[in-house]
């Protein structure tokens, strides 16, 4: 079982649609905009958008995830589910108003031409004017060898921990998932892509405005800050 499929059952529950993301998000786009979500977990940022009014498509390869998202989907009749990747992008013939990528989900990628090759398929699948928004660990703070934490996510039934710690050239992403007494941990290695890679891979693919933030309330970038927060536009 891989530790996305055991985090499955609790993942609503760790990882809810917040109001500053909710806000964040939807202030790029207009009501009724065609959405893609591409790493969507269970869903529940796909399902808060389509209940206010998106057309959601929520992304996820991970076989427990999506299933978790069709059964939202059946609730609400702007939420479509599939599994496709983040390379696969341009296997789906829909082209969208907007993209949006958060929860650190494209360090998980293998290397910064993967990350590039997203980037572009998104630039592809964006309609005219589109929005790519992109929300990442501020791997600039990793990098400068900073004791880099997240609290522990914690309620009456499971708790979350979730450390890195660079490695060679990749940052090893190491959590662990305690519930009912018992606890699963993993770690897996990901691509410290940073600020400046990231604005000049976006660039490259064609996108000619790009915002740089430190969270979702839209505090400026600064490379000592916890998360890295984009949206390009084309």
């Amino acid at each position: 079982m891989t530790f996305y499929r055991a985090l499955t059952p609790y993942y609503d529950v760790l990882f809810p649609a917040n109001e500053k993301q909710l806000r964040y998000i939807s202030s790029y786009y207009a009501e009724g905009s065609s959405l893609l979500d591409m790493g969507a977990g269970t869903g529940n940022i796909a399902y808060a958008l389509a209940e206010a009014g998106y057309n959601v498509t929520a992304a996820e390869p991970e076989v427990a995830m999506c299933a978790r998202i069709r059964a939202k989907a059946k609730q609400c009749g702007r939420l479509t589910a599939i599994s496709t990747s983040m390379l696969e992008l341009e296997q789906l013939t829909d082209h969208y108003d907007g993209i949006y990528c958060v929860g650190n989900t494209l360090a998980h990628l293998q290397d910064r031409k993967e990350i590039h090759q997203f980037l572009q398929q998104s630039y592809g699948s964006l309609r005219a004017h589109g929005t790519l928004l992109i929300q990442v660990v501020n791997y600039d703070n990793v990098l400068a060898g900073s004791n880099f934490t997240f609290p522990v996510i914690r309620n009456e039934h499971v708790a979350f921990e979730r450390s890195y710690e660079l490695v060679d050239d990749k940052v090893l992403f190491t959590t662990t998932l305690t519930a009912n007494g018992q606890s699963v941990s993993s770690s897996i290695p990901l691509i410290p892509v940073t600020y400046n890679q990231l604005v000049q891979m976006l660039e490259q693919c064609g996108f000619d405005h790009i915002e740089a933030y430190s969270n979702f309330e839209k505090a400026p970038y600064a490379s000592d800050a916890s998360a890295l927060i984009l949206a390009a536009h084309n």
